[in-house]
């Protein structure tokens, strides 16, 4: 009786314990993922970038690297919020190459 009374508070205290570590490092997982999330933004953008630049802004390439990054774009803001308004506005929103 006073094995199974121990176990259970054993058992107890070790399930509290790993939620406070599993919540605890939440906000930082989050941090993690905006960060990766934009990062890939930038990635695409570079390639636009380098695809408006060998292949010309009306390109097949360009057009399919713009669609993707408005899309990725737009994934991270839903999940994320604004990026640009949170670091300042893009080269690219004043760049008519890329429209």
């Amino acid at each position: 009786m006073v094995w199974t009374k121990m176990l259970m508070k054993t058992s107890l205290v070790a399930t509290l314990a790993g939620g406070f570590m599993f919540f605890g490092n939440a906000t930082n997982v989050r941090a993690d993922d905006r960060e990766s999330c934009y990062q890939n933004v930038q990635n695409l953008e570079r390639k636009l970038d380098r695809d408006v630049e060998r292949h010309g802004a009306d390109s097949r390439q360009a057009k399919h690297d713009r669609h993707e990054m408005e899309e990725a774009r737009d994934s991270c803001q839903r999940r994320f919020g604004d990026y640009d308004r949170d670091r300042g506005r893009d080269h690219h929103d004043n760049d008519d190459r890329y429209r």
